[in-house]
């Protein structure tokens, strides 16, 4: 042991006339985020998911439900929690780097006649004197984060997703029950315009037309039936369950959800930086960065200490004798010399990786930006629509009475009787799906600031 320090002396020497150390300052300073990407995330770790249940705002108790049971049941959540429990234990299996390692042995043997008996205890720990090891830990505490916050993201966006799907079935019911009405009147005109020819007041022509625009009606009941289910069937696929084990559940009609509340003008300045994606790619970041740092504590001299505490004697009865006992102790330095230029293109490969994870944050960022200015311009385009849409509506009803008094009194043809029709529908449809736009729109500005705020 007396030979150690001058072996540690000599190999540091050597390494230092190989220009292979530098400070070990120098090495955490470049691993650091801040220095080396001029991303801000010192705060990040600080900040707690937000988890504001946005969708009770819309006050219908079914969408919430069924949001809440894709939240425990969905495939997509599962795998998402499974890969935080990966993220978990690579985070355990990089803290345990920075600790000492110890085993245990015994064995027993019989030759010639004789026994044998042994028993050891080692134990090994590498000085972390460049922070190689540490950074590891720190990145890789950065990678659980950003996966505790991919976990988040896929909740935020099945939330969405589920709600969104909740919306397109209440369209499509909506719808049906509009041309379900349609088709009630139209049935009601071909009634009419048949007694009428019979009484010698209506052509066949007009009577053919009257069929024709019901036959039209009618042909479009399947598709919107089909809509229906359809929607029932994502709806359930997105809450965990088979496609028709919601039909019963989702039977009934019921309006278009609605948000109560303000939205448009009630937004904090920095509510992006909520975002689940946003979070996790600045983790990534992190991340990444430490990494270039470890890459760099490679390039030089690793120090282990190792020592062993063992018991060896022919004879089970002096086994535990002090006599018998074994010690050792070894401190070893390890430094690469030529490597073919392995260890430095690692650290470029940390670095571009670095690069890659900060381009990924930019557009991030980007996408949220883009995301929230177009839902409020989608939102703003609804709110100047709606009114003129509700309009159109009252406006077409008043004119199909009008054409249906003018051929009663026989100044107008059936014809515009039909088209008359046709536009109320047309109105009608044109209405709900605005309303059911909006109600979309609504959902995105949720997810694009990532949620309540």
């Amino acid at each position: 042991m007396a030979s150690t320090p001058r072996i540690l002396l000599t190999s540091l020497a050597v390494c230092m006339a190989l220009n292979a150390c530098t400070p070990a300052a120098s090495v955490r300073d470049t691993a650091t985020p801040q220095a080396s990407t001029r991303v801000q995330t010192a705060d990040t770790a600080a900040r707690k998911p937000i988890q504001a249940a946005w969708w009770q705002r819309f006050n219908d108790p079914l969408m919430t439900a069924l949001i809440q049971e894709a939240l425990q049941a969905s495939p997509d959540i599962t795998t998402a929690q499974a890969s935080l429990r990966a993220a978990r234990a690579q985070r355990v299996i990089a803290g345990a780097s920075l600790l000492p390692s110890l085993s245990s042995s015994g064995s027993t043997r019989r030759s010639s006649g004789s026994d044998s008996y042994s028993a050891s205890l080692d134990a090994s720990w590498e000085a972390d004197i460049f922070g190689g090891n540490h950074l590891a830990d720190r990145a890789s505490v950065a990678d659980l984060q950003a996966t505790q916050a991919s976990l988040e993201d896929v909740k935020a966006s099945l939330a969405a997703e589920v709600a969104s799907a909740y919306v397109n079935l209440r369209l499509a019911q909506a719808r049906l029950a509009v041309s379900n009405q349609s088709l009630a009147s139209r049935d009601e005109t071909v009634r009419l315009i048949s007694l009428k020819q019979q009484a010698g007041l209506a052509s066949s022509l007009e009577t053919d037309q009257a069929r024709l625009s019901l036959g039209q009606t009618q042909a479009q009941i399947p598709a919107l039936e089909n809509s229906v289910t359809q929607s029932q069937h994502a709806i359930a696929i997105l809450t965990g369950k088979e496609p028709g084990a919601l039909k019963t559940r989702l039977a009934t009609a019921k309006p278009i959800p609605v948000a109560g509340g303000q939205l448009l003008n009630n937004i904090p300045a920095n509510a992006i930086r909520q975002r689940p994606d946003i979070r996790a790619a600045e983790y990534k970041v992190t991340a990444a960065a430490l990494r270039v740092g470890e890459a760099k504590a490679n390039l030089y001299p690793s120090f282990n200490l190792s020592g062993s505490f063992g018991l060896s004697s022919l004879s089970l009865v002096d086994f535990l004798d002090t006599s018998s006992l074994v010690r050792s102790l070894a401190a070893s330095i390890s430094a690469p010399l030529f490597d073919g230029g392995r260890l430095k293109q690692q650290v470029e490969a940390k670095d571009a990786a670095r690069e890659q994870a900060v381009a990924s944050y930019q557009k991030a960022v980007l996408g949220a930006l883009q995301d929230v200015a177009n839902t409020f311009s989608t939102l703003q385009a609804l709110r100047q629509q709606q009114p003129l849409l509700a309009k159109n509506v009252e406006l077409a009803r008043s004119a199909d009475k009008l054409a249906q008094l003018s051929y009663d009194a026989g100044t107008d043809d059936f014809q515009s009787v039909l088209d008359a029709q046709r536009a109320v529908l047309s109105a009608q449809e044109s209405l709900l799906s605005a309303q059911a736009d909006n109600t979309q729109a609504i959902i995105s500005l949720y997810k694009a600031v990532g949620g309540a705020w």
